[in-house]
């Protein structure tokens, strides 16, 4: 057995750039507005890389919180949670980055988790829920600090929440009339495009470049999460009363995917068209994220293992199955009025295979061991270490995703690959401190 250092020394010279690159994206509030594409934030921020990306992203945020916590830098995640709490109080949004030309649509939601992440981080305490009678009954007796800072941010989540995802005046096209299922969308626009931007997955065949015809799999698991956490902290609160209604809010939403969204058939999640009443048959990581909610059976996650076959190849997950994606077709056999558009649906995306985005594969991996497949989990994270350290030795930088067939940087697609990179970084030391635990046991 390796020692419980070995992967720590291993790839040392990685963990060393990655604490080093800290520095160039954690940054300090402006104190007088100098770019005017910029919302203005009160808090230290951190931002995804030091070169296109310097705004703070939503659900980028969450993935760049796993290199956080538990270091020197944890304090930056309790000011991100204040800035984003700021932004909805100004917006009543917490908008895809910190720019006028995003408050109209969001990013996919992560703030109880974050929330959640954070404050376990100021009590000190790690997996603190495993532990939840024992440990917290001494804090709900008391008043304190951790416990205000988390009631605030609380009411925050649960009116983002209602008023941005439940969305029940149809302001961000998230309802669809009929169903109780959520989908991405748009305040302003409300069309496919800027729905698919707002799903993070930008630009993918996942959605045929329908996005607002979907009820998606990943943001309905996202949004049981929220209500599966909004259950936990009324608990810690003290309102028991309030916590028995967002567990039964959970477990509705639970038999509504399950209804619309599981295929006992395949042993698979898919998003669901409510314009043609049926599901879609595209495999993607997406699929996995109801064991990183925790809202499958353990019967579903049995089945689930077995598709990991389609996805992985011999440096991770691929974001989606190769056969999902469309087969090569003759543009000059399609009639010139269609061409453009078919055009467009068939054409590479980078949300396609074979690239790998290490946030979807996280939340897989994190969904395995929710469920005990601690060897497959073990597996991919060993693959996913070796080829970005292997690229990071290559090109002394990590990139915002990797091509899954040749194990090396991908092709640009609609903006230039990324180097850096906040959510790669994070996760590659995630993923290093979990191997090291999980071995030495």
């Amino acid at each position: 057995m390796q020692s419980k250092t070995s992967w720590e020394n291993k790839f040392s010279d990685c963990l060393e750039y990655i604490d080093s690159y800290w520095n160039k994206i954690i940054r300090e509030p402006e104190k007088r507005k100098i770019n005017r594409r910029l919302i203005t934030i009160p808090k230290p921020y951190v931002v995804p890389n030091d070169k296109k990306f310097n705004f703070i992203f939503y659900w980028d945020s969450y993935f760049i919180f796993q290199g956080l916590n538990g270091t020197k830098r944890s304090w930056v995640m309790k000011s991100m949670i204040e800035n984003f709490m700021y932004l909805y109080e100004k917006y009543h949004l917490i908008p895809n980055f910190n720019a006028e030309s995003s408050l109209g649509r969001s990013q996919p939601p992560f703030f109880t988790s974050m929330i959640l992440e954070t404050f376990e981080n100021m009590i000190g305490v790690n997996n603190f829920f495993l532990r939840f009678e024992r440990a917290f009954s001494r804090l709900i007796k008391r008043n304190n600090p951790e416990k205000f800072w988390l009631a605030k941010a609380f009411e925050t989540a649960k009116q983002e929440y209602t008023h941005v995802w439940i969305d029940q005046q149809k302001l961000y096209h998230h309802s669809v009339s009929g169903f109780k299922l959520q989908r991405y969308g748009d305040r302003d626009l409300g069309y496919d495009h800027s729905s698919e931007l707002e799903s993070g997955w930008d630009l993918t065949s996942r959605f045929y470049n329908r996005a607002s015809n979907f009820l998606q799999i990943d943001l309905n698991s996202y949004l049981f999460k929220y209500e599966t956490d909004f259950e936990k902290i009324a608990m810690v609160l003290g309102n028991k009363k309030e916590a028995k209604h967002w567990a039964k809010t959970a477990q509705k939403r639970r038999l509504q995917i399950n209804k619309f969204m599981w295929y006992e058939k395949s042993g698979f999640f898919f998003d669901y068209s409510y314009i043609h009443k049926r599901q879609s048959s595209f495999y993607s990581l997406a699929g996995f994220i109801p064991l990183w909610a925790g809202l499958a059976s353990k019967k579903q996650a049995e089945q689930m293992v077995k598709k990991l076959l389609l996805f992985e190849t011999d440096y991770g997950l691929a974001i989606c199955a190769k056969k999902s994606l469309a087969p090569k077709i003759d543009p000059k056999k399609i009639p010139i009025r269609y061409r453009s558009a078919i055009e467009g649906v068939l054409k590479p995306k980078q949300w396609d295979y074979p690239n790998i985005w290490p946030p979807l594969e996280y939340l897989t991996v994190m969904g395995l061991l929710n469920y005990g497949y601690s060897k497959e989990a073990i597996r991919i994270m060993q693959k996913s270490v070796k080829a970005h350290a292997a690229l990071f030795r290559k090109y002394k930088t990590f990139f915002e995703k990797i091509n899954g067939e040749t194990g090396d940087k991908p092709n640009d697609f609609h903006y230039p690959t990324q180097t850096g990179f906040g959510w790669t970084n994070a996760i590659f030391y995630k993923y290093i401190k979990l191997l090291d635990n999980l071995e030495a046991q």
